[in-house]
């Protein structure tokens, strides 16, 4: 009864929680030229060779901004701009979601359409802002039809994205390719591409950064927190309980050590043991064991040694490879000698890319082992991947499989099926 009432509890909070953080915690930032460490200007294309001429409308102190346009023919693309600057430092927009805009725009364009505006957010980044000048700043924009559009124009800064004319300048590593709002310097307001010569005219009536004061994914993770220390006394609760099934899971897999069946010579498993250690698993963990990744393991030229040191050296070699395998390997992996020079390691709960991942270490492992007789001792290495209990006999054919062809591709290397 008491975890219910707790949950309850939690359900309760987390919902005013989120509701909060959605509307209580809101912070904003207006953009007006006007505020501290702002600065207003006004741009156009005479800088590029072209005749527009771009002037502030003067209004009433703490007014609308208005940029008045004439935009004239000589330049391919004409353009006036109304930029606002952050000065002496740059806007981190992490934190923020939405930018709202109070816009109105006229002119004529050459489709006949309504007015459209290009927003920008231009940040700076030394990697390749080094010159200082503005069209060295990322560009990333969003182009609107204001009159389309209700009151206020809400955008998000995921809509934001790099100027396709900007990025064929600029070519930048992959690290550096696409949006980045980190460090914010310029804000700015542009004609569109449609304008037609003819006055034009641009006012911002206002313009705010939208977000939460604490971030929706730190709040979440906060009250996540919340759920896991409220949590504590039932899981101190379920741990007694957790101690009885590993007790008797520790219970049963002492026997399944003592039950798997040995091989004389290297004291581990042999095929019988293996079968009835994967038996035992079965029962133990069943679905729980997999993904499970069998690897084969062939100790390279082994004829060649016994041929050329004797048996006992062979003997040697193949008692110190398992009792190597054996200390590199976690408890609950299963290693058997399969026959011969052949041995196999069943991983329960691992993925065939962990596998090969192991069977490389293990590779490492035995090229760094001092061998009898001096020798340097490789092995070639095959690994498959059974995602159910059904697919464990074709994992093993194709484990087998994958080491032949590890032997085949030169040997001393790990193969993936």
């Amino acid at each position: 009864m008491v975890l219910r009432w707790l949950l309850a509890l939690l359900v309760v909070a987390t919902l005013l929680g989120l509701f909060a953080n959605a509307r209580w915690m809101t912070r904003r930032l207006a953009l007006d030229g006007r505020g501290p460490g702002q600065g207003l200007q006004l741009i156009d294309d005479r800088g590029s060779g072209g005749a527009s001429r771009a002037e502030l409308v003067e209004g009433a102190a703490g007014g609308p901004i208005a940029m008045r346009c004439e935009i004239r023919r000589g330049f391919e693309w004409p353009f006036c701009e109304l930029q606002i600057e952050m000065l002496g430092h740059d806007l981190n927009l992490g934190a923020f979601s939405h930018i709202r805009l109070w816009l109105h725009a006229e002119g004529p364009t050459l489709d006949g359409g309504p007015a459209q505006v290009r927003v920008f957010l231009r940040n700076f980044d030394p990697a390749y802002s080094a010159k200082g000048g503005a069209i060295d700043l990322k560009p990333h924009e969003v182009v609107l039809a204001p009159g389309a559009q209700p009151v206020p124009v809400e955008l998000r800064l995921s809509q934001f994205m790099v100027s396709s004319w900007w990025a064929q300048s600029h070519p930048l590593p992959v690290p550096l390719m696409g949006p980045q709002l980190d460090r914010v310097r310029v804000f700015s307001l542009s004609t569109g591409g449609q304008v037609a010569p003819g006055l034009h005219l641009i006012r911002l009536e206002r313009a705010e950064l939208v977000g939460n004061w604490v971030a929706p994914e730190t709040f979440r993770l906060g009250l996540v927190g919340l759920w896991m220390f409220s949590l504590l006394a039932y899981l101190a609760w379920e741990a007694w309980a957790m101690r009885g099934r590993l007790r008797h899971s520790m219970r049963r897999s002492r026997m399944l050590e003592q039950m798997a069946l040995r091989d004389p010579l290297t004291r581990i498993a042999n095929r019988d043991g293996l079968n009835r250690a994967l038996d035992l698993l079965m029962q133990v963990q069943g679905d729980m064991a997999f993904p499970l990744s069998v690897v084969f393991v062939d100790a390279d030229h082994f004829k060649r040694i016994n041929d050329e040191h004797g048996h006992e050296v062979g003997d040697q070699v193949l008692t110190l490879l398992a009792q190597t395998l054996r200390a590199n390997l976690p408890r609950d992996d299963l290693l058997a000698r399969w026959g011969g020079e052949e041995f196999v390691i069943v991983m329960p709960q691992t993925p065939v890319e962990e596998a090969v991942a192991v069977a490389e270490r293990l590779r490492q492992v035995l090229a760094r082992t001092e061998w009898p007789a001096g020798l340097k001792v490789s092995a070639s290495w095959g690994v498959a991947q059974a995602s159910a209990l059904g697919e464990l006999d074709r994992a093993l054919h194709e484990a087998d499989q994958a080491m032949y062809r590890a032997k085949q591709g030169g040997r001393d290397r790990v193969i993936s099926a």
